[in-house]
């Protein structure tokens, strides 16, 4: 990879609507110029020690070029790899293909109730870049009724659709999404500059009440935290958090969010 920004900024789009298949439904447009490209899966993940990303989950990848189809081939040694010959006359791919999430509650992330988007499962990118030289605009098109949060700033919101601004490859995967269609946002900011949020989503409404001494201890980690540092390394910092028994537990640290679950 070199250090260079990748020409132009890379569209991305996807669907969770299908939660009952746990299938999402993924369409990219990369902007491209010359004749070949390698297109790359993510492999090694923030917080992980190992190259875990589930490629075995990608499925049904079609590439098109100017409303054609175009054919792709994967790497003969590194599985995370897609090499294209592109056509003369195009100046863009369009992808499409789909995650299938496990429906094992230990291992998915999504349910009928709940999902937990993690962008690195649902996109591919250009091979000799750095992460943070490759631009990307998302969009995410929700399940009727649902309630999202994340880290990304948006940039607009069309009933169930959120586009987002436009930000870098390695800040995007860095910034996972929690969907539900139980959701309670509560504010743990220590003021204007200092934006915290701890954002709940649950399998049963019942399960986002939260007594006012049980919301001020979460506060008061917020505010122990700027007492002793005088300081903060994010913008706004959300705390996603699942309370569910359909989905497993988790606790992974980002820059300006974490994801978080316990059991109902």
């Amino acid at each position: 990879p070199v250090d260079t920004p990748y020409p132009g900024t890379i569209s991305l789009a996807v669907d969770i609507t299908n939660v009952n298949d746990r299938v999402l439904n993924v369409h990219e447009t990369i902007p491209i110029k010359g004749r070949e490209i390698t297109l790359l899966y993510p492999e090694w993940l923030p917080g992980t020690h190992s190259p875990s990303n589930p490629i075995g989950e990608l499925a049904g990848l079609v590439i098109t070029a100017n409303g054609k189809r175009i054919a792709w081939k994967r790497d003969r040694v590194n599985m995370y790899a897609f090499h294209v010959e592109v056509p003369q006359d195009a100046s863009a791919l369009d992808i499409n293909f789909q995650f299938l999430a496990p429906m094992d509650s230990k291992r998915g992330r999504i349910s009928t109730k709940f999902a937990d988007v993690t962008w690195n499962s649902v996109l591919l990118y250009p091979a000799g870049y750095f992460s943070r030289d490759i631009k990307f605009e998302a969009t995410i098109h929700l399940p009727e009724g649902w309630k999202f949060a994340c880290a990304l700033d948006v940039k607009s919101q069309n009933g169930n659709e959120v586009q987002f601004k436009e930000t870098t490859l390695n800040t995007l995967i860095d910034a996972p999404l929690y969907a539900g269609a139980h959701f309670k946002r509560l504010d743990l900011s220590t003021g204007p500059d200092n934006p915290v949020y701890l954002d709940v989503f649950a399998d049963k409404p019942a399960d986002l009440e939260i007594t006012p001494d049980e919301l001020q201890y979460h506060k008061n980690l917020v505010i122990e935290a700027q007492k002793l540092f005088h300081s903060h390394h994010y913008d706004h910092y959300d705390f996603l958090f699942s309370v569910s028994d359909t989905i497993g537990g988790k606790g992974l640290e980002h820059h300006q969010s974490s994801e978080d679950g316990s059991p109902a």
